[in-house]
């Protein structure tokens, strides 16, 4: 009679929802949902027969219109099939798993393709990845009316970005000093083609923005479009896809150094002097982001097994090739160290430290001992000893240096526009003489607010504290040799920042713990 008598119970809670409590998990202080909205973990499911027929329908006009063109020969082949595969593929994505899901793989292109910044189809390859992505993982975030959750740190540099074009528009300065400049020697056609100062301006601070801001923010809006358990696993295949683009960077570099194939004459006009730059638009762009990528992908090789180990010890060796057919010397210092320091933090790269330094040590005196001139080869193919461009080339930087110093000195407080951000060859030099005290002070805080994070993160404990310790390690790679390199608005640089971003967001927005895979069952780790 009694339980006649009880009331109703109500629905069961959903799967994964504390009992007593009111919602699911917020992201921002609004619902966290699937990526599509609806979605549940297989992320799939739920595509009506209307959406497949219209995106079904909308894929066979297409096809039927490249065809058409290729035909009438209105475009050429080489054109109409890659943007045939292209929207076959988006048509499929979109079909099978959602708008959200498109985004992510937009991403994860945009990432994957960050450091190849020779290939451009009127804007670099990583910025349309990056472009398309941002706007596919918005509709889900904009139609559900959920709140963006970014880290305020991320704002102080593109907001001194924007102030610094404002000045330089509004109160330009004077032509006489500009044209007084000195500059690196440039042959004429070069000189010709390059913007005025003022155009130069604006392209930069639009440049310098996307990678500053629109990167960290597409990092932030895939993850508030995942579960609370899958941000992990997307953060870290976010990573891999960086790393393993570096990989193929250096892959291409060393398959035309071999000459088995020429792909980066393909898209690189100048003579780079017998260095190769993959598929990057110089060698230091090839060193440096091999380098940054270096001491995560021994991050990886350190936390993998079996054939996935396998894998990642081929992309660091791999990777190593790519750095030494560079001719880099800022690029090899920045690779070794960071490999170095991330060795030094992580408890298993610790155990190994003494005995890889042994193995190197033995195979680099037996190779001297059979070899006695491959010392002096190296040096040269690094520019370290007998190489008279790399003097040339260290006395051009002195003279740029001391350009860097009076531009400083002529406007220190909000420096003489973004068209010399790259003529420094000190990030902190370019940074002053570019934006001055504005855009220097906003870059540290920046910078600050991502260590910061990121160092919280890797300290914690959680199972993704690998994954920050060696984000940190990379950003802060840049940071030291950016002391001698002028590489500062490429989009790989701001890679390891905008995944920091994402960590950030996830570490403040999630009550469960962080981690980077799914748990296993009872009793085994995450």
């Amino acid at each position: 009679m009694d339980a006649a008598r009880r009331p109703s119970p109500g629905p069961a809670p959903a799967a994964g929802t504390p009992r007593g409590s009111g919602a699911g998990p917020v992201v921002g202080g609004g619902a966290c949902s699937g990526a599509a909205g609806g979605r549940g973990r297989g992320g799939g499911a739920g595509v009506s027969r209307t959406t497949v027929l219209v995106l079904g329908g909308l894929v066979a006009l297409v096809v039927a219109g490249v065809l058409v063109l290729d035909a009438t020969h209105l475009v050429a082949a080489e054109r109409t099939l890659p943007a045939l595969a292209l929207v076959v593929v988006v048509g499929l994505v979109v079909v099978l798993r959602g708008v959200g899901d498109l985004g992510v793989a937009l991403l994860a292109g945009a990432v994957g393709t960050a450091t190849w910044n020779g290939i451009s189809l009127g804007l670099p390859l990583g910025h349309l990845f990056l472009a398309s992505a941002l706007v596919a993982l918005a509709l889900p975030v904009v139609g559900q009316g959920r709140r963006l959750a970014v880290p305020a740190w991320v704002w102080p540099l593109p907001t001194a970005l924007l102030l610094v074009v404002a000045c330089s528009v509004l109160f330009p300065i004077d032509r006489g000093y500009l044209s007084a400049r000195f500059g690196v020697p440039i042959d004429a056609a070069t000189a010709a083609a390059i913007p005025s100062p003022g155009i130069a301006n604006l392209l930069n601070g639009v440049r310098w923005i996307v990678p500053a801001l629109a990167l960290p923010l597409a990092v932030c809006l895939a993850v508030a479009g995942r579960d609370a358990d899958r941000r992990g696993r997307l953060l870290r295949g976010l990573t891999a896809a960086w790393v393993l683009g570096a990989a193929v960077n250096a892959a291409v570099a060393l398959a035309d150094e071999t000459g088995l194939t020429s792909i980066s004459a393909m898209f690189i006009a100048v003579d780079v002097g017998g260095r190769q730059a993959g598929l990057t638009a110089q060698p230091n762009h090839l060193a440096l982001s091999v380098g940054l990528a270096a001491p995560v992908a021994v991050w990886f090789l350190l936390s993998t097994h079996g054939r996935e180990r396998l894998l990642w010890a081929g992309a660091v060796a791999v990777m190593g090739g790519g750095l030494f057919v560079s001719g880099s010397r800022g690029g090899l210092v920045v690779a070794l160290g960071a490999v170095l320091v991330a060795l030094v933090v992580e408890r298993t790269g610790r155990r190994v430290l003494l005995p890889a330094a042994g193995v190197a040590l033995g195979a680099g005196t037996l190779l001297l001992a059979f070899f006695p001139t491959m010392l002096d080869r190296l040096g040269r193919e690094l520019r370290l000893t007998g190489a008279e461009s790399a003097a040339e080339s260290d006395a051009i930087r002195a003279r740029i240096h001391a350009q860097a110093l009076s531009d400083i000195e002529h406007s220190p407080l909000r420096g003489i526009g973004l068209h010399v951000m790259a003529e420094g060859h000190s990030i902190y030099l370019q940074l002053a003489a570019s934006g001055g005290a504005l855009l220097f002070v906003a870059f540290l805080a920046t910078v600050v607010g991502a260590l910061a994070d990121g160092t919280a993160i890797a300290r914690s404990g959680v199972a993704a504290a690998g994954l920050a310790r060696a984000l940190v390690v990379a950003f802060g790679a840049w940071l030291v040799v950016g002391v001698v390199e002028n590489q500062i608005a490429d989009l790989y640089l701001y890679v390891p920042l905008a995944l920091l971003a994402g960590l950030a967001v996830v570490r403040r927005t999630s009550s469960s713990p962080l981690t980077l895979l799914r748990s296993g069952a009872p009793g085994e780790p995450s």
